[in-house]
């Protein structure tokens, strides 16, 4: 006998950033889309939250008022610790580390909301009657 449970992971309830902004190498996909391809990036985090990526068209600035906007939306909606005077100083200076470490922040948060399903063998007991014999296996 099989049976099948869906677990839910608990969410982070940690108010600080899940990686540091110069981490990086943590996830080196990220690391190398944000450091090579910075709006290729930016446009996968914004997809990532469902937001339309063509809003990058009207971007313009630094730091990048929408930059800065998803750098805040991200904090408070995770309920991160911060300051909008620190998002600004991060997206000001460093740009891709800020972008790599938001869209971290998104995809180990949205790992932990995943269900996980596990898969537990159940053996039958088998149950002896006071007296009488154990029934034999081949039936």
């Amino acid at each position: 006998m099989t049976t099948t449970m869906t677990v839910m992971q608990p969410l982070m309830s940690n108010n600080m950033w899940s990686t540091q902004l110069f981490d990086c190498f943590d996830d080196m996909e990220i690391c190398c889309c944000g450091l090579w391809c910075y709006p290729c990036l930016f446009c996968r985090t914004l997809k990532d939250l469902n937001e339309n990526c063509c809003i990058l068209c009207c971007d313009a600035g630094v730091p990048s008022p929408v930059h800065l906007a998803l750098r805040y939306g991200v904090r408070k909606q995770y309920g991160i610790q911060g300051s909008l005077c620190g998002d600004c100083c991060t997206a000001f200076w460093c740009r891709e580390c800020s972008m790599c470490q938001v869209a971290r922040e998104i995809k180990y948060r949205k790992m932990q909301q995943q269900p996980t399903t596990t898969v537990i063998n159940i053996q039958p007991a088998q149950v002896q009657a006071p007296g009488y014999p154990a029934a034999p296996s081949h039936y």
